[in-house]
């Protein structure tokens, strides 16, 4: 509590260091207010290294939709206020 402001309604804004971003479809970033999928720019190593027993399904589901990205498989949406 306190680290970031709060909006009834939202999620909040993101923590310190984490870069989510919204992508369309096709992997471009949706900038300002929009509706999209949610993707992490600069994936950290602890957020995920493998699926147990499985490396090629982590990488298949959570890195080659959007490469570059880590894709957390939500739709996500921004408003005006950057909620």
């Amino acid at each position: 509590p306190g680290a970031t402001d709060l909006k009834p309604g939202s999620a909040t804004r993101p923590f310190f260091g984490v870069q989510p971003v919204l992508l369309d479809p096709e992997g471009s970033i949706i900038d300002g207010p929009g509706s999209g999928n949610l993707a992490i720019a600069a994936s950290w190593p602890g957020q995920i290294r493998t699926v147990y027993g499985d490396h090629q399904r982590c990488m298949e589901t959570y890195y080659s939709t959007y490469p570059g990205y880590y894709f957390t498989g939500d739709g996500a949406r921004r408003d005006d206020d950057g909620y």
